[in-house]
């Protein structure tokens, strides 16, 4: 169960840090569009990085959610 639980974890981490990285990406170059005054690459970020952060964003909010039943979470605990 300990290398179950330690493979979601590393799992979730990883997961996290890549919706994150592709949430930043898309914000910069959306604002790098809008400075630059480009409509096409404040349109084109959402079209080209939107469904890797959506499909990874799920995937990691899945892990989460699984993650609370293997470490037996409560509601209301931190």
């Amino acid at each position: 169960m300990d290398t179950l639980k330690r493979a979601t974890m590393t799992l979730f981490k990883i997961g996290l840090v890549v919706f994150l990285a592709l949430g930043v990406a898309v914000v910069l170059a959306q604002a790098a569009g809008l400075v630059a005054g480009d409509p096409g690459l404040v349109s084109g970020a959402v079209s080209n990085l939107g469904m890797a952060m959506t499909v990874a964003a799920g995937v990691t909010g899945l892990l989460g959610f699984v993650m609370s039943y293997l470490f037996k979470w409560k509601a209301g605990e931190d």
